[in-house]
């Protein structure tokens, strides 16, 4: 990914905004099951370089983040990247390891308070 200026989690996090839409921040932060300080510390060098808008949300307590067309080019030129590394942990891997791996780090992900519904 560095050819592309992207840390992996800016890559993730532009890839979620892409996919699903200008969010509230505190639902993005859900998304990606981090806390909104780290999502913070996440944005705030994509917010610096215009990949991503911070607005005021539907009422003054929130705030949405939007892609813009920076950030939208931004991971369009860094998807080969992705791709290619996808493709050589799966050349790596082999596909019944790759497929165990993604099953066992969905069972982690489920034991997330926000995918386990015991969030506080």
């Amino acid at each position: 990914m560095a050819p592309s200026g992207l840390r992996i989690t800016q890559f993730s996090l532009l890839r979620n905004v892409a996919r699903d839409g200008t969010a509230r921040i505190s639902d993005l932060a859900a998304t990606l099951l981090l806390d909104r300080t780290a999502l913070s510390r996440n944005l705030d060098p994509l917010l610096a370089r215009g990949f991503v808008a911070v607005t005021p949300g539907r009422d003054a307590r929130t705030r949405e983040v939007a892609l813009t067309t920076s950030g939208a080019a931004a991971l369009k030129s860094a998807m080969p990247y992705w791709k290619r590394a996808q493709a050589e942990v799966a050349k790596r891997l082999g596909g019944d390891k790759l497929d165990t791996l993604i099953a066992t780090l969905a069972d982690v992900e489920s034991l997330h308070p926000v995918r386990s519904g015991r969030e506080r």
